[in-house]
């Protein structure tokens, strides 16, 4: 399944939403880190594993020029702190790792560079032990499918302080899916795969690997489809954090601001948030509707029945705390719950006090 080269010519309106989306969470992850004002993590690994030639045909930044703008506009803290923080780009194809070096050349600061041309499974295991001691942000924009296989993903989820966000062809799941190749890799039935929806395939890809996460382990997922012509691609996110998964689901929301997973109409609904319809019923999307009624039911039921559960659910469902909040504050004014403690936004993370829910 080859993948096309994207970097002899501009890079595409969903090459630059990806872009951006990995851009924005960079921003948002490496000050966690850095501007601590006590270091955890004295060693930062950032890896771009697929990097191209760093710039399209018009000189806009890829990938590895982007990371390197973020550390340099944290190199104070950087250098105050004596943190060590290592980019490792990687490109297999001869003529884009000789285009890479040249964008890379003349750069300095306080950080390391290190450039490989190699196969992406030989260095990931060989990079591997190295991950173990440092926080790393690994990104991984294959072009295709197979790379990221039940063994690479279960050797990343392990990770302690690891998130990491990957790019995945979702449409070849529905183009090859009785194929021996994609079979080799993803043991998912073809018939099921064929009566997807395809606007929904990335939707089905997050669930897969959503499914490779032993059941004893809390990890966290979440999916952004970038539909470019007639082809749906996506990203997948992950991390061992709440603050990681709030992070990423609000540059989701950013990009997308009716269902927060897609640069398209993923439901085909046809809302314009700018020009609202006059009934009450249409204005909010199917996803949210969904969303606010099970969370209600789950808190009347009381299968929720404390703060730090209800923000668990919003976030493993897609939506952020102040969507929580709606569902919250609109049960208390209709006299369904009290509560005592206020909404939050993100004390999630430090707090974890029940905060417990009484239905009436």
């Amino acid at each position: 399944m080859p993948g096309k080269n994207l970097f002899r010519k501009p890079f595409d309106e969903g090459t630059i939403v990806k872009l951006n989306v990995f851009g924005d969470y960079l921003k948002e992850w490496l000050p966690v880190f850095v501007s601590r004002k006590d270091i955890i993590w004295p060693t930062i690994q950032i890896f771009d594993f697929f990097a191209g030639q760093g710039k399209d045909k018009n000189n806009v930044n890829g990938s590895p020029l982007i990371a390197l703008e973020i550390v340099k506009s944290l190199e104070h803290f950087i250098k105050e702190k004596k943190i060590k923080v290592v980019l490792h780009f990687n490109e297999l194809d001869n003529e884009n790792y000789n285009f890479l070096l040249e964008s890379l050349s003349g750069i300095e600061g306080e950080f390391v560079v290190k450039t490989y041309q190699e196969d992406f499974s030989k260095l990931f295991f060989s990079l591997y032990d190295s991950m173990k001691t440092s926080a790393n942000f690994l990104f991984l924009d294959q072009n295709g499918i197979k790379q990221i296989t039940k063994e690479v993903f279960d050797k990343i989820i392990s990770l302690k302080q690891t998130d990491f966000l990957f790019y995945i062809s979702s449409s070849y799941f529905k183009r090859f899916a009785s194929t021996p190749e994609f079979q080799r890799y993803f043991l998912l039935d073809p018939a099921q795969v064929q009566q997807m929806n395809y606007y929904h395939i990335h939707r089905n890809v997050l669930q897969h690997y959503k499914s490779l996460i032993p059941s004893n382990k809390i990890y966290y997922l979440a999916p952004f489809s970038i539909k470019k012509g007639p082809n749906i691609y996506g990203l997948i996110f992950g991390t061992n954090h709440t603050l990681g998964i709030e992070k990423f689901l609000t540059i989701a929301w950013k990009n997308d601001k009716v269902r927060g997973e897609a640069n398209y109409d993923i439901d085909s609904e046809n809302i314009d948030i700018k020009t609202p319809s006059l009934f009450e019923e249409y204005n909010k999307p199917n996803k949210r509707q969904i969303f606010e009624q099970n969370l209600t039911d789950d808190i009347l039921n009381r299968k929720l029945g404390d703060k730090h559960s209800v923000y668990l659910h919003a976030l493993n469902e897609g939506f952020l705390f102040k969507d929580a909040n709606i569902v919250l504050n609109r049960l208390k004014a209709n006299n369904k719950v009290k509560f005592d403690f206020s909404t939050i936004t993100g004390g999630l993370h430090k707090d974890r006090d029940n905060g417990k829910i009484t239905t009436l």
